[in-house]
């Protein structure tokens, strides 16, 4: 096992040395030599500018191409196509806020209030609302995986 051992490394060592030595090229020259072996580049990839980062067109077109299929794009269809545009703003909070309602006092003596601790307040949002959205993100994402193995069928993957 040890003279196997050592008789691989030997064949690597001369494989290795091999095209800097023996083996020539058309021209009678070494295939490859020292000068051309170099370090492999390690610098930072240019980036692109801070003002160019997380910007978003505002503006989404929609139409149907000549066979019927829609589509939805960020820039405008080629000349000829009806489409419609919708705009958006892009600060816009996709969450919808709970409104949180406020009995008024009786009387019209204002009061020092009676929760001293925040969270004494309670929750605004119901166990069974929350259990409704979970639901829905949960048939979202199934839908979602059921479109990208219709995608992958139809490509042929």
């Amino acid at each position: 096992m040890k003279f196997f051992v050592k008789l691989l490394i030997a064949a690597v060592v001369l494989a290795v040395l091999l095209p800097f030595t023996i083996l020539k090229g058309k021209d009678g020259r070494p295939l490859m030599s020292l000068d051309q072996l170099k370090a492999p580049d390690l610098s930072m990839p240019n980036m692109p500018e801070a003002s160019s980062v997380g910007k978003r067109e505002d503006i989404v077109y929609q139409w149907r191409d000549a066979k019927g299929e829609l589509h939805f794009s960020s820039s405008p269809p080629p000349e000829g196509i009806e489409y419609t545009s919708k705009g958006y703003d892009p600060n816009t909070n996709l969450i919808q806020s709970i409104e949180v309602k406020h009995e008024e006092p009786e009387t019209a003596v204002i009061a020092e209030p009676q929760i001293k601790n925040p969270s004494d307040i309670g929750n605004p949002y119901s166990p069974d609302k929350i259990q409704k959205l979970m639901d829905d993100a949960h048939n979202v994402q199934k839908l979602l995986n059921d479109r990208m193995k219709q995608q992958e069928a139809m490509i042929g993957q």
